[in-house]
């Protein structure tokens, strides 16, 4: 702990001394970064590596390890210090609250301003913790409506239109639906529950003491969302495995699907005549979808705390990001890049990107891993036990305050 003290004592002081940007330092002589990165990335930041290296001069030694971002960011917590981990990991960003308390992870000490500057609203805040930078956004997901066009050949502009569609097509016998989703994973059904105007946590999601799961409005974007078991008429605990949803809506059974971008290839190659479009309004509200941000992050254990943040700061570039792009598909959070990408981007690409702007990034405080069970059993107890918004949230609430209070 002194070690990674001190390291990151020295590279802040370097920077307080007038070495105040990227461009002005350098990395230590004899730096080896290790990188963990997804498995589908591997090349793409091969790539990243040599040209780092081509571009400035450098003559840093990089190794790779393909591990999903969900694994990297528990390692950084249960092997840093006594096992070498990563010096530049990729993490979603709903996961960095708990690594900075844990201490895995080093405050973005090159480039922060940058990145509050020119990175998308969600992102910014997805990078940072207790105001903080920590994080080097380097791309961006969310949901949007995947639907069949031989069922439905104009695109809905509502949900109500699925809801019409739905009385004259639903079937539970032959397992045909208008529409699913995970009802009861809250990452899909945030959307409703916030549609008009509810939200996790106060402050753009970084004050854990408020609240806001059990608020007048989070009890009408329920009952809101209540009016679509018309159009989804299946049991939500079979539709919990995406194999089975996925599935029927590449067998021509379902009319329209939530989903992400993750899904696209499955779709394709099941040979089903899908569309994507952003989310449709219900009741004239715009849902506001729940968005992933994925983070270049340095540890704290680093060795090599110059080489480690340059390279952080270097993936998050807007030129790595369009190559980043290219070459994986991954979509960049600067809105300059994205207005640029979407000119010619595909139909899903185009839709993702439009509910972008209309997304939010999961709040990254620790406190936010005690939202996801209370609330998955509030939808569910809503969904098919038939109980009032207000019951089911204020019950989620209690047992949300409960588990933040016990933690203190």
């Amino acid at each position: 702990m002194k070690e990674k003290l001190f390291r990151t004592t020295l590279l802040a002081s370097l920077l307080m001394s007038g070495l105040a940007s990227a461009e002005e330092i350098t990395p230590e002589k004899g730096a080896d970064l290790l990188i963990w990165t997804d498995k589908t990335t591997v090349e793409y930041m091969e790539y990243a590596a040599d040209s780092f290296n081509k571009e400035f001069g450098y003559d840093v030694d990089f190794s790779f390890r393909g591990l999903a971002p969900i694994d990297s960011a528990s390692r950084l917590i249960q092997d840093g210090g006594s096992a070498r981990v990563a010096d530049v990991a990729e993490i979603e960003h709903d996961l960095l609250g708990r690594l900075v308390v844990a201490g895995g992870a080093m405050e973005n000490l090159v480039s922060a301003e940058r990145i509050d500057s020119t990175f998308m609203q969600n992102a910014i805040s997805a990078s940072k913790s207790e105001g903080v930078s920590y994080g080097f956004p380097v791309s961006f997901a969310t949901t949007a409506l995947f639907y069949n066009k031989d069922l439905l050949p104009k695109a809905p502009e509502s949900f109500e239109e699925i809801i019409e569609f739905s009385k004259s097509f639903n079937n539970k016998q032959e397992h045909k639906y208008a529409l699913l989703w995970d009802i009861q994973n809250y990452y899909e059904s945030r959307m409703f529950v916030t549609l008009y105007g509810a939200y996790e946590f106060g402050n753009n999601g970084t004050d854990a003491k408020d609240i806001g799961i059990d608020s007048e409005e989070a009890q009408k974007g329920l009952e809101a969302m209540k009016s679509l078991r018309v159009a989804n008429s299946s049991n939500p605990i079979d539709m919990r495995n995406p194999q089975v949803r996925r599935g029927l809506f590449g067998e021509g059974k379902v009319g329209a699907i939530i989903d992400g971008p993750w899904a696209i290839q499955g779709y394709k190659d099941s040979g089903v005549n899908f569309g994507v479009v952003p989310m449709p309004k219900l009741e004239g509200q715009q849902p506001r979808t729940f968005s992933t941000v994925r983070l270049a992050v340095v540890s704290s254990y680093t060795e090599y705390p110059r080489a480690a943040q340059l390279f952080a700061d270097y993936l998050s570039t807007e030129a790595m990001l369009k190559k980043r792009y290219q070459m994986t598909q991954s979509i960049p959070p600067v809105q300059a890049v994205m207005e640029e990408i979407i000119v010619n981007a595909d139909e899903a690409t185009y839709a993702i990107i439009t509910q972008g702007f209309y997304s939010d990034a999961m709040p990254s405080l620790p406190e936010m891993g005690f939202i996801w069970s209370p609330m998955a059993s509030a939808i569910t107890d809503l969904w098919v036990n038939d109980k009032s918004p207000k019951a089911v949230l204020d019950r989620a609430r209690s047992i949300i305050t409960e588990q933040i209070e016990l933690q203190e």
